[in-house]
């Protein structure tokens, strides 16, 4: 099992490494690394929560991997590595992981992380009572059904052999087990600062990182630097988030120019002035995300196959990327995108042609002289450029009958409950992984109990296969599981794949000590940054 998780990181680092190549005037001698300052951050919205059990957004994700750790993390080329675990085993049958935790970790509050905080985290995460988002990530852990049914008081899987040495046992071998320990939702959390603060500890967290939340008031989250963590203090001493609600690329890139923020992603035609610059650091790298839109497939007339399939076939991905993003990002027609195992170009579904798109609506009694077709698609975002985009979605299926009304939505919570609620017909979305692999996308997006499948998507052929896939060590086995998953998938159209974002920013010239990883700007290590404005 040991071996495999190695292969795959390896397997996975030699596809998506690139380091990123920040343009601008070289430095001829490498400036001696300095402390204090304050990062300036923009957020397109507001998190919804800082408990790690419970993020579900990137805008979550973003904080929490400053505030808290894990027992592993992933490093620049996903490789997994120490955090506040030392080093750790696996049993040759892949079932039994024993970390090592460090000696000198604390959390917030001043007390030594031990390995009962590793035990009642994962533990809660399994409590039915708390509806954890990542839920799905920790039911393989032995004992999981008998605490969660109430027959047992814990989770015989989870156990502290001693203050620092952390069991956990599973049911059966799971491919991307030690990944998904480093993800958001596997943090350590004290459990006095949760029962002290309720439903309330996400706008109150404590954890173990390099930063603690300082201040969260209004459209500004403040994270002050852990004078304490025990990898040294950070080089900040602060981190000021604003919140641009709605993704105000514009006005982002703006503050940007005017030295109000320390970073802009780049979009469009600012985007080509941008990666031009001889002022500012501009950084592309590849990442595992896809944009795409989901469809109700419980809201009539989205039942149909057909009419989901029309509408993958009305949609000219190619024009409105090179008129809207200027090429910037890459048509997608697979839901893995390049760079993740598994990814396999010869499941590409859904190319432009209205022509096809006519037929299949007609088949199901929409046409000119048939029913017409009016949907409504739902955004989170209202930039300037996802109002092109809709604009052009729009025109492209008016061009086949189809009638598009689009709904801004841009409190990110209120976006997500109408998901959750399912009083929708088609939504706008983009989904990062959280780990390096397949499972992340195809069974979280697209498996039929998946908290994430909002697109309601039900295949039982499609969860054989993806179970399957999650217990088998052969890697060219998996792949293969995962290959004909996607095509099922692909043929049902529960959702339109739109585009693989790639990661583009600009960053003011004197911030220092950047790490991106194919996980995007989330996950990048702001402990590791520094300010050089001499």
């Amino acid at each position: 099992m040991r071996r495999l998780l190695v292969s795959l990181t390896v397997i996975l680092s030699f596809i998506i490494s690139c380091q990123q190549e920040p343009t601008g005037p070289p430095e001829k001698v490498q400036p001696e690394v300095r402390t204090g300052g304050v990062y300036r951050a923009p957020l397109s919205w507001s998190p919804r929560t800082l408990d790690p059990a419970f993020s579900t957004d990137i805008y979550s994700v973003t904080l929490i991997q400053q505030v808290f750790d894990g027992l592993v993390q992933f490093d620049q080329n996903l490789n997994v590595v120490p955090a506040l675990a030392t080093s750790w085993m696996v049993s040759a049958d892949g079932l039994v992981y024993t970390f090592n935790l460090r000696s000198n970790a604390n959390f917030h509050n001043g007390r030594q992380v031990t390995a009962e905080d590793f035990v009642y985290s994962f533990t809660r995460i399994l409590d039915p009572k708390e509806e954890s988002s990542a839920l799905s990530f920790f039911e393989r852990l032995k004992g999981a059904a008998a605490y969660r049914n109430g027959e047992s008081n814990e989770v015989s899987g989870l156990r502290a052999l001693d203050a620092h040495t952390l069991e956990i046992t599973i049911n059966e071998p799971y491919a991307p087990f030690l990944p998904v320990l480093a993800m958001i939702s596997s943090k350590v959390v004290p459990r006095e600062e949760v029962e002290r603060w309720g439903k309330d500890f996400g706008h109150h967290p404590v954890g173990t990182g390099a930063f603690r939340l300082e201040s969260w008031e209004g459209n500004q989250i403040v994270l002050s630097a852990n004078p304490d963590y025990h990898e040294g203090p950070p080089h900040l001493d602060r981190v000021v988030y604003t919140i641009y609600a709605g993704a105000q690329r514009q006005k982002i890139l703006q503050e940007f120019l005017a030295d109000r923020l320390e970073e802009a992603a780049v979009f469009g035609a600012d985007r080509e002035e941008m990666a031009q610059t001889t002022v500012y650091q501009f950084v592309r790298k590849p990442s595992l995300s896809l944009q795409f839109y989901g469809m109700n497939c419980t809201s009539a007339p989205l039942k149909d196959k057909r009419v989901r399939q029309a509408l993958g076939w009305a949609i000219n991905k190619e024009e409105i990327i090179r008129e809207v993003f200027k090429d910037q990002f890459i048509p997608a027609e697979t839901i893995l995108p390049p760079g993740m195992t598994g990814y396999t170009p010869e499941n590409a579904a859904y190319g432009y042609d209205p022509k096809r798109a006519k037929e299949l609506l007609a088949k199901a009694g929409y046409g000119p002289s048939q029913k017409k077709l009016s949907l409504t698609l739902l955004s989170a975002s209202k930039s300037n450029v996802a109002q092109k985009e809709l604009a052009m979605v729009a025109a492209h299926l008016a061009a086949v009958g189809v009638e598009l009304q689009i709904k801004y939505e841009t409190d990110w919570p209120t976006f997500e409950a109408t998901l959750n609620s399912g009083r929708f017909q088609l939504y706008r979305y983009f989904w990062s992984a959280d780990i390096p692999d397949p499972d992340n996308f195809l069974n979280v997006i697209c498996g039929s109990d998946s908290l994430y499948n909002f697109m309601r998507y039900s295949n039982p052929k499609v969860d054989r296969l993806l179970s399957q896939a999650l217990v088998e060590t052969d890697i060219i086995k998996r792949v293969r599981l995962y290959r004909e998953a996607e095509g099922m998938i692909l043929e049902d159209a529960p959702m339109i794949p739109f585009m693989y974002w790639v990661f583009e920013s600009v960053f003011q010239p004197y911030v220092k000590g950047l790490e991106i990883s194919a996980l995007g700007s989330p996950y990048i290590p702001l402990k590791k940054i520094w300010l050089d404005k001499q």
